[in-house]
C-alpha cells in the first residue's frame, strides 16, 4: 500500500510513528507534519504543556538524539535519513494538495494532525482516512480528552480509531476503542503519552487487515457526544481537586529515558533551567 501519515510535530506523534514503523516497513509511505494544534495560548498550564509536548522535543530532545548512536526511538529527521521517508512540514493542506495527490496514496492515517481535512483532499485516498483520537468517542471529542476524562473522575481513559469522511471533528464511524485504567499516582501528560503504544498496536493490526483486503467493521457514533475546546485556567485549577498533576518534570524525564534511552539527569537539567517553569 501507499500510505500518507499526517502527524503533529510533537512528542506523542513521534512516539506513535516509532511504534508504527514495523507495520509500515512493507509499505511505501510519506509523512506530513503540522506545526501545532490550535492557537498559542496565554494560559500558563497550556503553555507549559505545549513546551513539554512540542518545544522541548524540537529544541532539545531531537537534536540530542541525532548526536547519539540510536538505541531507542528516533527523531523525525533520523527516520527520514534512515528509511528515506519524505517528511514535509505543512502550513496549509490546500497548498500541498497537488503534492499529496501526486504520491497516489491508498490510505491516509492521521495522528494529532493540526489541520482539518475537508473538501477535495478527503476524496484522494480510495481506502479512506483513519484517525487515531486520544480519547474515547463520542464522549470526548476535540482536544485534551484525557484531561477532561480525568477531571470528570473517570476510572478509565482511552483512544479511538475512527474514519474521517467529512470536515466534522471526531464525528466519523468508530473502528475500535482502546481503554486503560487511570493511575492516580501519574500525571495527565503521562496518561496521554502512554495511550499511544497500545493504540498503535491496534493501528498496526488494522494496517495489515486493510492490506489483506479484509473487511473493516465500523459503527456509527451513538448520539452527539461531547465536544471540548482547550481548558480554561479555572478548569486547570479544578484538576487539583482530583489530586492528579497536569505534568511532573521528573516523570517526564523518565518517559524520555523509557522511549528514547535519554539520560534522565540530562533531561532534568535542561528542564530545570527553563524559565517557563519558574514562578
Amino acid at each position: 500500500m501507499r500510505i500518507s501519515l499526517f502527524l503533529n510535530n510533537d512528542l506523542e506523534s513521534n512516539i506513535a510513528l516509532n511504534c508504527l514503523l514495523p507495520a509500515l516497513s512493507s509499505h511505501h509511505y510519506n509523512i506530513y507534519l503540522s506545526e501545532k494544534v490550535g492557537k498559542e495560548s496565554t494560559i500558563a498550564p497550556l503553555r507549559q504543556l505545549a513546551f513539554l509536548e512540542r518545544e522541548f522535543p524540537n529544541q532539545h530532545l531531537f537534536p540530542q538524539l541525532e548526536l547519539m548512536s540510536a538505541s531507542g526511538f528516533l527523531s523525525f529527521d533520523q527516520i527520514n535519513k534512515k528509511y528515506g521517508v519524505s517528511v514535509t512540514q505543512v502550513s496549509s493542506l490546500e497548498t500541498c494538495l497537488k503534492e499529496i495527490s501526486s504520491f497516489k496514496p491508498d490510505l491516509f492515517i492521521s495522528i494529532r494532525f493540526g489541520k482539518i481535512f475537508k473538501g477535495e483532499i478527503i476524496t484522494i485516498p480510495p481506502l479512506g482516512i483513519i484517525n487515531l483520537h486520544s480519547a474515547i468517542l463520542p464522549n470526548y471529542k476535540g482536544v485534551l480528552g484525557t484531561f477532561r476524562a480525568i477531571l470528570n473522575g473517570d476510572k478509565k481513559i482511552g483512544s479511538t480509531l475512527h474514519y474521517i469522511t467529512d470536515s466534522g471533528i471526531d464525528t466519523g464511524k468508530i473502528i475500535g476503542i482502546n481503554q486503560q485504567n487511570v493511575s492516580p499516582d501519574k500525571s495527565v501528560l503521562w496518561h496521554i503519552v502512554n495511550l499511544y503504544p497500545q493504540a498503535c498496536e491496534k493501528l498496526s493490526t488494522l494496517i495489515n487487515t486493510i492490506d489483506n483486503n479484509e473487511t473493516i467493521q465500523s459503527i456509527q457514533q451513538s448520539g452527539d457526544g461531547n465536544y471540548y475546546s482547550f481548558p480554561t485556567q479555572e478548569e486547570f485549577d479544578q484538576l487539583k481537586e482530583v489530586k492528579i498533576e497536569l505534568f511532573n518534570l521528573s516523570e517526564y524525564a523518565d518517559l524520555l529515558e523509557h522511549f528514547y534511552s535519554i539520560d534522565p539527569i540530562w533531561a532534568k537539567e535542561k528542564l530545570k533551567n527553563d524559565d517557563i517553569f519558574k514562578p
